[in-house]
């Protein structure tokens, strides 16, 4: 794909993918399915191909993230998002994703919908009509092959319309300044991308994000801190790592690794304390999610569920 630079998460995990494609005259679709990937297109790319589209992406399984600008967000199953092709970003998937993505000239966006800046790196908060955008692009996802040409831009002016009710239901954008939820939605994004940094840790975030110490530390107290969320989230990723290559044979020391850890004796430690089991207990036994007898997760806990195939 040379309109970005991709890349697996690690060498530890087996990966595939697979992309259906349709290309119009009023938009190009896409529905892809791939393991954990790590997708960045840089400047370089787009001066090679000067691209201008403006993709809108729908999250139909799996969990990933985009960052775009000075936005970014951790996309969950029915999510949308934006990113423009005009400008560099990323996006990516730990545990693997399937994703519906209509491109669309960034002249169309700009008539039908608004100014793209306003959402690109974002997701979309809910509302009715949007669930009625996903059920929407989905709809054409499965159709588009059997579509005249004059068919297929009936229904992208349609998903258009659709996107501009959606958008201006929401809440205006900050200007200015990046807002608390904001600087939070965006750091939460770009650690998804270093948690196999050893060294990458609260100094390197806020230097990445280009914000003070203060900013970013004001963004997580609410909670159990920045630090911890970027220790919970290698954790969470070493987990899911585990659960899948139980039937091939996890090599915990490798995903260990993979997952920014360099001591195994405080990785297991924090292991147990988070799950409630160690690693190899997680490998030997086939336990996940459900092990954990006599309370040890609660309802309110944010950890992620075992993948499933």
């Amino acid at each position: 794909m040379p309109a970005a630079d991709i890349a697996p998460f690690d060498t530890v995990m087996p990966f595939s993918a697979s992309r259906m494609m349709a290309v119009s005259a009023h938009g190009t679709i896409m529905r892809t399915v791939s393991g954990p990937i790590d997708v960045e297109r840089t400047a370089r790319h787009i001066r090679r191909d000067g691209s201008e589209e403006i993709s809108i992406m729908l999250i139909a399984a799996g969990r990933g993230y985009v960052e775009q600008g000075n936005n970014g967000a951790l996309l969950r199953p029915g999510d949308l998002t934006f990113r423009a092709m005009g400008q560099p970003g990323a996006a990516g998937s730990r545990d693997g994703y399937d994703e519906i993505r209509l491109m669309v000239p960034r002249a169309a966006f700009l008539e039908q919908v608004g100014n793209p800046q306003d959402v690109v790196g974002r997701k979309l908060g809910d509302t009715p009509l949007k669930g009625l955008l996903k059920a929407y692009l989905g709809a054409l996802a499965s159709s588009v092959s059997t579509m005249s040409e004059a068919e297929t831009g009936i229904a992208v002016e349609g998903v258009l319309h659709l996107l501009r009710g959606v958008i201006h239901g929401q809440a205006g954008s900050a200007e200015g300044e990046l807002s608390t939820e904001a600087v939070r939605s965006l750091a939460l994004a770009h650690i998804q991308r270093r948690l196999h940094e050893p060294d990458f840790g609260p100094n390197a975030l806020a230097a990445a994000l280009q914000i003070s110490r203060s900013r970013l530390y004001a963004a997580f107290s609410g909670g159990q801190g920045i630090a911890a969320t970027i220790r919970d989230a290698r954790l969470d990723r070493a987990h899911d790592r585990i659960v899948m290559m139980g039937s091939a044979g996890a090599r915990i020391g490798s995903i260990m690794a993979s997952c920014g850890f360099t001591d195994p004796a405080a990785f297991s430690r924090a292991f147990r304390q988070r799950f409630g089991f160690s690693p190899r207990d997680l490998t030997a036994q086939g336990r996940g999610w459900g092990a954990v007898q006599n309370g040890g997760y609660r309802s309110e806990d944010t950890r992620r569920l075992p993948l499933r195939a």
